[in-house]
Protein backbone atom coordinates (compact mmCIF):
# COMPACT_ATOMS: atom_id res chain seq x y z
CA UNK A 1 0.00 0.00 0.00
CA UNK A 2 2.84 2.18 0.65
CA UNK A 3 4.62 1.60 -2.50
CA UNK A 4 1.63 2.32 -4.63
CA UNK A 5 1.22 5.66 -3.17
CA UNK A 6 4.79 6.49 -3.28
CA UNK A 7 4.83 5.52 -6.88
CA UNK A 8 1.45 7.79 -7.41
CA UNK A 9 2.93 10.18 -5.28
CA UNK A 10 6.08 10.13 -7.95
CA UNK A 11 4.21 10.00 -10.95
CA UNK A 12 2.05 13.41 -9.85
CA UNK A 13 5.64 15.33 -9.02
CA UNK A 14 6.93 13.90 -13.06
CA UNK A 15 3.90 15.06 -14.08
CA UNK A 16 4.06 19.04 -12.46
CA UNK A 17 7.67 18.63 -13.24
CA UNK A 18 6.92 18.16 -17.32
CA UNK A 19 3.31 20.63 -16.97
CA UNK A 20 6.67 23.36 -15.31
CA UNK A 21 8.87 22.65 -18.34
CA UNK A 22 6.17 23.05 -20.75
CA UNK A 23 4.77 25.95 -19.40
CA UNK A 24 8.53 27.81 -19.31
CA UNK A 25 9.42 26.70 -23.16
CA UNK A 26 6.15 28.34 -24.08
CA UNK A 27 7.29 31.39 -21.80
CA UNK A 28 10.33 31.71 -23.81
CA UNK A 29 8.82 31.45 -27.37
CA UNK A 30 6.33 34.26 -26.20
CA UNK A 31 9.35 36.39 -25.13
CA UNK A 32 11.20 35.60 -28.31
CA UNK A 33 11.09 39.04 -30.97
CA UNK A 34 11.31 36.89 -34.08
CA UNK A 35 7.68 36.24 -33.75
CA UNK A 36 6.32 34.76 -36.97
CA UNK A 37 3.17 33.64 -35.70
CA UNK A 38 1.99 37.24 -34.58
CA UNK A 39 -1.11 38.58 -35.43
CA UNK A 40 -0.60 42.32 -35.65
CA UNK A 41 2.80 43.16 -36.47
CA UNK A 42 2.62 46.88 -34.27
CA UNK A 43 0.49 48.65 -32.45
CA UNK A 44 -1.34 50.44 -34.96
CA UNK A 45 -2.61 47.79 -36.98
CA UNK A 46 -4.21 46.80 -33.62
CA UNK A 47 -6.54 49.62 -33.20
CA UNK A 48 -7.35 49.57 -36.53
CA UNK A 49 -8.97 46.14 -36.49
Amino acid sequence: MIKAFKRLLALFGITLVAFGALKSLFNWIARSENDEYEVWSDDEQREDA
